[in-house]
């Protein structure tokens, strides 16, 4: 999306129109005037704004359904604009029909992604850091997401940085105080001042930087990765979890030659429960992508789970026994001699010794309820210092941080208060981009790709 500002009217569903529903509805922006609207409905008296009016929808002589009107005068609406919103019923048909009905007949154009959004942060009803919070908010894969995308979203987090930016702007007086008033504060107080604002302000900093920790792990969409040679079990363990047979089980080596993912549900946080291509030296460029993808797919996830199958080893198994896992299992429990097989694993590999068997012809097993709660404990010990989840707020942060320590370490020895004055400008430019004065065409483009139609 190009974000060039127009005011001409746009329209969108802003609920789903991918599914039949009880309701959708049908949200139009932008226009100056009610009155090519209202041919079209069989309301008589004049209508008032934030009252719901029930309707027919016609057009000439044509019912087209039984709707319900809002109309949202300017700029106490959503996005500053006039907002006319219709309920109606929600077969996907008859949404279809009656977007394109207003698209030809009231100049209206189909909104794009996040456009209302948009035009709500153009007109200053939303903050940067608020509408992130709404992408956050509707994009959530947890309660904990929910939380903090609602927080953006009502101000409080955004209000943090706005607490921290006017401590920064006391620095910054304390700095030009240095420059401009020297004579009349005095050197003595001038410098109690610098140093004392700058205390406050690293302080106020500290508390945020903290929740930036750690980077590694992605909170937004985690991901539990499962991983090991071909035949070790993964697509029948990940079916098992799933209580579905998702993937191809086969004991061909190498049936899964890319990685396969489905949502799961552990305490309320939607997890990314992923399949991937057995690691071995690659027969075709095709299986090759897919290790190189299961690689990538190791490397990036919040909970990794290995599986062994002690009756088939090979020489790639070194490379994965020195990664770091969360949780590891043997399988094929249920075969001949396999705790022969299991002890000359653990003989290579002590580290894994301590690890049990699963067998996964009995379905009654307790797998599911330790490794959910393993997974469930290391997902609250990561959100329990309330992380910031957003990237572009944890690049910032990080940013910040970096230049504040070269202010800091060159504050203790510079005498130059204008060499001063110039880094701090350079700490001041991430900071207002983090309280979102400024705002790159790039990151509108980020934030508003990740929205539905009509919002």
């Amino acid at each position: 999306m190009k974000f060039l500002y127009s005011d001409e009217p746009i329209i969108a569903c802003s609920t789903c129109n991918h599914a039949n529903a009880a309701l959708s509805v049908l949200r139009i922006s932008g226009f100056s005037d009610l009155a090519p609207f209202l041919p079209f409905f069989t309301l008589t008296g004049p209508i008032e704004p934030r009252r719901v009016y029930y309707t027919k929808l016609k057009s000439g002589d044509e019912f087209l359904d039984d709707i319900c009107l809002t109309y949202f005068a300017a700029p106490k609406s959503y996005n500053g604009e006039n907002i006319l919103e219709l309920s109606l019923h929600g077969n996907t048909l008859n949404t279809e029909r009656i977007l394109n009905f207003f698209i030809k007949f009231t100049g209206c154009r189909l909104a794009a992604p996040g456009e209302f959004t948009y035009r709500a942060l153009k007109n200053k009803k939303l903050t940067l850091s608020q509408v992130e919070g709404l992408d956050l908010f509707l994009n959530a894969n947890s309660g904990y997401a929910l939380d903090q995308g609602l927080s953006l979203l009502s101000g409080n987090l955004h209000l943090i940085y706005v607490e921290l930016y006017d401590l920064f702007l006391k620095h910054k007086s304390a700095l030009e105080l240095s420059i401009d008033f020297i004579d009349d504060v005095g050197e003595e107080t001038a410098k109690n001042y610098f140093h004392s604002s700058l205390l406050d302000f690293q302080k106020k900093f500290e508390t945020l930087h903290r929740r930036v920790l750690p980077l590694s792990e992605n909170l937004l969409q985690p991901e539990i990765v499962l991983a090991g040679l071909p035949n070790s079990g993964k697509s029948s363990f990940f079916n098992h979890l799933l209580r579905e047979d998702r993937a191809i089980v086969s004991s061909i080596a190498g049936t899964t030659r890319d990685y396969l993912a489905e949502t799961l549900v552990i305490e309320g946080v939607k997890y990314k429960l992923i399949d991937t291509a057995g690691i071995r030296e690659a027969s075709d460029v095709i299986e090759a992508e897919g290790i190189k993808r299961t690689q990538q797919k190791m490397n990036n996830s919040f909970y990794s789970i290995l599986l062994i199958n002690p009756f088939e080893m090979r020489d790639e198994f070194h490379s994965l026994a020195e990664l770091s896992f969360d949780q590891i299992y043997f399988t094929h429990s249920d075969l001949p001699n396999f705790s022969e097989a299991r002890a000359e694993v653990v003989k290579l590999y002590p580290q894994f010794g301590p690890m049990g068997a699963i067998n996964l012809s009995h379905p009654a097993t307790t797998i599911e309820r330790d490794l959910f709660s393993s997974i469930n404990n290391k997902y609250l010990f990561f959100t329990k210092d309330k992380p910031i989840l957003l990237e572009r707020h944890k690049y910032l942060i990080l940013q910040v941080q970096q230049h504040l320590e070269s202010y800091v370490n060159l504050s203790a020895y510079e005498c130059d208060v204008a060499i001063l004055s110039h880094e701090l400008n350079t700490l001041a430019s991430c900071l207002s981009e983090l309280l979102g004065i400024v705002s790159p065409d790039q990151i509108l483009n980020s934030i508003f790709s990740n929205f539905c139609i009509g919002k």
